[in-house]
């Protein structure tokens, strides 16, 4: 799929045969797990946790606003916590965008998507007491 150009018939059969593998291993064992499929998906999520003492702030990323870093390698992950830090989310999807309208084709970006969901979560203040869960009694 990535060798094809978006938008040409060859790009979107691989892109098709690409998804029907894909089906294969979705929600399986040894596979990945996608909660907007199946919401039971929760149940094999990685998860851990650490003590909010001492962080500043946390983001979370979608795949399609990490492609900044992963996919496009327009800048490194320090750059791109300084980029949310210092502008905000709405300048890390904006930059993903340009990026994405610079590439329709996926040439110099080969992409299953032309454009994915770019959604961010930053989260500041963590120690501040508004974000403190109680304990439960």
């Amino acid at each position: 799929m990535d060798a094809a150009v978006n938008g040409t018939p060859e790009h979107e059969q691989a892109r098709r045969e690409y998804i029907e593998a894909l089906r294969a291993h979705r929600n399986q064992p040894g596979g990945f797990w996608v909660a907007a499929n199946d919401a039971q998906a929760a149940a094999e999520a990685l998860t851990g946790s650490r003590a909010i003492q001492g962080l500043a702030s946390a983001v979370l990323l979608s795949d399609g606003a990490s492609r900044i870093a992963d996919r496009f390698a327009l800048m490194d992950w320090p750059e791109v916590l300084a980029l949310i830090s210092k502008a905000g989310p709405a300048e890390v999807v904006r930059q993903v965008r340009a990026a994405e309208g610079s590439d329709p084709q996926g040439r110099k970006w080969p992409r299953g998507k032309t454009h994915d969901d770019a959604t961010l979560a930053y989260c500041t203040q963590l120690g501040e007491p508004a974000c403190l869960v109680p304990p439960h009694a």
